[in-house]
This record gives structure tokens, C-alpha cells and sequence, in this order.
């Protein structure tokens, strides 16, 4: 699985093998490029939802279907399409989610270092599923963010 996130390459920093029993699949389709990918049971269990109540692993699991990542389309390597003049008008806020282990904390904090100008927030407690394993906490940070 390659994925590159600011101009940083994500499976270089996390290695090949971070990603545990998700696969890359076939393409079928003809007119979409790349190659669909699926999360999946282990890495979801452990890199995702490690922290989040088991019945919305148990649902994730049976929602999850293939994707594409699309960083071959020439859109997204567009360095034009997310410049200061188009969006610097915009406050941006990063939450750093501590214990990710999806994306581990060293590249989030890379991720925002490539991109100056952004505001930091953290949320200790919380994995990739932010939303579902802490939803009090990241609301309440979601509203003191709106609110300033």
C-alpha cells in the first residue's frame, strides 16, 4: 500500500509490513486507475480501533469495502490546488490524535510541520476512530475550535 500524505511517503516511514492483512486487489474497471485496497480484520482491530467499544469494530467490519486512493490522478499531485492564496483565507486545525496507531504521532506531527500556518490541538485517548472511541472529548474540542 503506498500512500504519501505532504509530500512525506507513509509506508517508508511506517514500513511495508505496518499494514498487516489489508490487501491490494485487482482492478476491474478499466477506466479507474490504480488498484482498489481493503483494510483488513487485524489491522483494523489493531492500528484502528484498538481503543473503540468492540461492537463498532464488529460494524466496521461489516461495512468495510475496497477504495482507491487516487494518488495517481493528476488532481491530487496538483501542486497548485492547495495554496495559501486559494485557501489561506481558511483556519486550518489539526487534531493530533496521541494514540493513533494508524497514523502513528511522529508522522502527524510531520504532516503539520509540512504545513505552516495550522493550528495543533491533541486528543490523548483516543485512536484513529476518534469519533467513536473518545466522542465527548473530541465534540467538546470540535466546539472550543468553532467557538474561537
Amino acid at each position: 500500500m503506498e500512500v504519501e500524505a505532504a509530500g512525506l511517503n507513509y509506508v517508508s516511514f511506517v514500513g511495508a509490513d505496518f499494514f498487516l492483512d489489508s490487501r491490494v486487489l485487482e482492478q476491474t474497471n478499466p477506466d479507474i486507475p490504480g488498484n482498489p485496497e481493503i483494510f483488513g480484520p487485524n489491522f483494523m482491530a489493531q492500528k484502528l480501533y484498538q481503543l473503540s467499544p468492540p461492537e463498532d469494530l464488529t460494524l466496521a467490519l461489516s461495512l468495510i469495502r475496497p477504495a482507491n486512493r487516487f494518488t495517481g490522478d493528476a488532481l491530487m499531485r496538483d501542486a497548485g490546488l492547495l495554496t495559501k492564496e486559494r485557501y489561506g483565507s481558511t483556519r486550518r486545525v489539526f487534531v493530533v490524535v496521541e494514540d493513533d496507531h494508524a497514523i502513528p504521532v511522529e508522522f502527524q506531527r510531520r504532516m503539520v510541520a509540512e504545513n505552516p500556518g495550522v493550528e495543533v490541538v491533541d486528543i490523548a485517548g483516543a485512536d484513529h476512530m476518534a469519533m467513536i472511541s473518545k466522542p465527548a472529548k473530541l465534540a467538546d474540542l470540535l466546539v472550543r475550535i468553532a467557538a474561537n
